[in-house]
């Protein structure tokens, strides 16, 4: 094939819709393997079929061809991601969230008791601290990295 001349902004596009693709179909590929993920207060239940599970996995190869042919066609660019770049990521938006997790930020949905004012905002000050702290610990260790 004739190589096809892209500009910055279309190569970056392209690019990035196929990694958001390929980011998906990663984690589809370990439900289509059974593999599921579970903690304190999130829980993801295998819902498919084994015949589900192989068609799905039959899918995925084939949307992979075309991930890879557009790649090399294009000649795309393997983006690599550091986990701890994408566990700070993750804990930024997390950290948005819980500095609303208190009776502050649950006033706009009514009065919020005594009670669960006193209990809550304690809780939600130290894990937004928590989530701050792994976000310092991995920018400590990038910057030490480089």
């Amino acid at each position: 094939m004739a190589s096809i001349e892209l500009s910055e902004n279309h190569r970056r596009s392209i690019s990035i819709t196929l990694q958001l693709l390929d980011e998906a179909l990663c984690e589809w590929t370990d439900w289509s393997e059974g593999r599921v993920k579970s903690g304190v207060m999130y829980r993801e239940l295998d819902t498919l079929s084994p015949n589900q599970k192989s068609e799905l996995r039959s899918k995925i190869g084939a949307t992979r061809q075309l991930i890879i042919r557009l790649r090399d066609d294009l000649d795309l660019q393997l983006r690599d991601v550091a986990t701890s770049r994408s566990i700070a990521g993750h804990a930024s938006l997390l950290w948005e969230m819980l500095t609303e997790l208190n009776s502050r930020g649950l006033n706009g949905y009514g009065t919020v008791p005594e009670e669960l004012e006193g209990y809550l905002d304690p809780i939600g000050e130290t894990l937004t601290e928590q989530i701050s702290s792994i976000t310092a610990m991995l920018s400590q260790a990038r910057e030490t990295a480089t």
